[in-house]
C-alpha cells in the first residue's frame, strides 16, 4: 500500500481471497512457495545460443557483456573468493542434473559448509548460507540425502524467452524432471497447502480480517494514493513525511516493536521524522536553502496534524494487514521439516523460516514474519557476503 496506494491495497485483498480458497481446500489459481534464506543466487541452464551448459549470477542477463560461465576458467575470469568456489561447485554438479532451459536457485551449502552437530538433543546436519541456520535430522529422508550430497540448492524460478537478455522470470522450477544424482540435494520449496487446515472459527476470523481490510482500503484509498504521489528521493519530495514511512516501519522492526497503540505509533513516527530531517538539515550550508527546507519540514508536520485521522486509519490498516499475515504464517510454519535457528553469542536460538510467497497470475505477494526474520536480517551479522 505504501508503494502502490489503493491499487496495492486491492492487490493484497485479492491475494488474501485467493489464499482463502487454498486454506479451504478449494480449487485455486495460485500456489505457495517457501522462501529460503540461501546465498548466493545462482542462474544456470542451457544457453539458447550456444546450447552449452552455464552457471552465473543474474549478470548472465546483462544486455552488454553477459557473464556466462561455461568453464571453471571463465568463473575465475569473472569472480574470486568464496563466490567463485560456490559457482565452480554449481558448474561441476548442476551440469549433471539434465536441466533444460534456464533456472535460478539459492545455494544452501557445499560439503565444506555443511556440518553435523547436536542441537537441543537432536542430531542434525546444519548449514548457514546467510542469516538463518538450517538443520535437518540425519535420519530423515532429506537428511540422508543432505549427508550424501556435495551441494544443496533450492531452485525456485524458471525463465522463458529465446535469448538470455530478453528472458522473463516465472515462478517455479521443473525439479521433478531433473536427473537424480547423489551429489546434489535439490530441496523442494513448494509449500504443502493441502496439509494446512483452518478450523471453522479460524476461517471465520480470517474472513472477518478480509472484510475489514477491504472496507479500510476503500476508506484509506485516496489518502494512500496521495502519500505515494508525495513521496520521493529528490527535490521537495525528499522532505515530505510520506518518504519516511517505510524507513520508519523498518526502524520499528530493528527495535523489535510492533504497532499496538496507534496514538503511540503516531508519536514515534513524528519523532522519527524530526530526527531524520534534522540530520538532513544539518548538512545544508546556505541560509536560503536551509530556510526553504525547514519550511518543507514544518509544512509536512502541519500536514500530519491536518490529516491526523487519515494517518491513524492508514496505521490501523497496516496493523490489520500484519495481523492477518501473521495468522497465515503461524499455520504454515508448522509444516516445515527443517529446523531453523539464528546464531547468537549464547548459541543457537530457535527461529521461524524466512517466509512464503503466494503466486497468482504471474504476480506474487510475500508473507514474511518481519518481527522475526526481518529483525534478524537487520541485526545479525551475515556469514556470507
Amino acid at each position: 500500500m505504501l508503494n502502490y496506494g489503493v491499487d496495492g491495497c486491492k492487490a493484497a485483498v485479492s491475494f488474501l481471497k485467493e489464499l482463502r480458497k487454498m486454506l479451504g481446500q478449494q480449487e485455486s489459481a495460485g500456489f505457495m512457495q517457501t522462501k529460503w534464506d540461501g546465498a548466493p543466487s545462482v542462474v544456470c541452464g542451457v544457453d539458447p545460443i550456444s546450447e552449452l551448459f552455464f552457471v552465473g549470477t543474474k549478470s548472465v542477463f546483462n544486455k552488454t557483456e553477459p557473464k556466462l560461465c561455461f568453464s571453471e576458467e571463465a568463473i575465475d575470469n569473472y569472480y574470486s573468493g568464496d563466490l567463485a568456489e560456490k559457482l565452480k561447485f554449481s558448474l561441476r554438479y548442476f551440469s549433471k542434473l539434465g536441466i533444460r532451459g534456464v533456472i535460478q536457485g539459492d545455494l544452501l551449502y557445499t560439503d565444506s559448509t555443511r556440518t553435523r552437530e547436536t542441537v537441543n538433543g537432536e542430531q542434525l546436519y546444519t548449514f548457514r548460507p546467510n542469516t538463518i541456520t538450517y538443520g535437518i535430522p540425519i535420519d530423515h529422508d532429506i537428511g540422508k540425502q543432505v549427508g550424501r550430497s556435495k551441494i544443496g540448492v533450492v531452485f525456485h524460478t524458471h525463465y522463458t524467452g529465446d535469448t538470455l537478455s530478453e528472458m522473463q522470470a516465472r515462478a517455479g522450477a521443473p525439479i521433478r524432471e531433473f536427473n537424480k544424482i547423489s551429489e546434489v540435494a535439490v530441496i523442494d520449496n513448494d509449500t504443502p497447502m493441502n496439509r494446512v487446515g483452518f478450523s471453522k472459527q479460524e476461517m471465520q476470523k480470517f474472513n472477518n480480517y478480509i472484510a475489514k481490510i477491504e472496507r479500510m482500503c476503500q476508506i484509506c484509498g485516496p489518502f494512500l494514493d496521495e502519500l505515494v504521489a508525495a513521496s520521493g528521493s529528490t527535490g521537495d519530495a525528499k522532505f515530505h513525511i510520506s518518504t519516511f514511512l517505510k524507513p520508519f516501519f523498518n526502524n520499528e522492526i530493528k527495535n523489535a516493536r510492533s504497532i499496538s497503540n496507534i496514538d503511540e505509533t503516531m508519536y514515534d513516527m513524528l519523532n522519527f521524522y524530526e530526527e531524520k530531517t534534522n540530520k538532513e538539515l544539518a548538512k545544508i550550508k546556505t541560509v536560503a536553502n536551509l530556510t526553504k527546507k525547514r519550511n518543507l519540514v514544518y509544512g509536512s508536520q502541519n500536514y500530519v496534524v491536518e490529516n491526523v485521522y487519515k494517518f491513524k486509519a492508514m496505521l490501523t490498516l497496516y496493523k490489520e494487514l500484519q495481523a492477518v499475515k501473521q495468522m497465515v504464517i503461524d499455520k504454515l510454519d508448522h509444516l516445515e521439516e527443517f529446523r531453523t535457528f539464528v546464531q547468537t553469542d549464547k548459541g543457537y536460538k530457535v527461529t521461524t523460516p524466512e517466509g512464503y510467497v503466494l503466486h497468482k497470475d504471474g504476480s506474487m505477494i510475500k508473507f514474511v514474519n518481519r518481527l522475526e526474520f526481518a529483525y534478524n536480517n537487520f541485526t545479525l551479522q551475515k556469514q556470507w557476503r
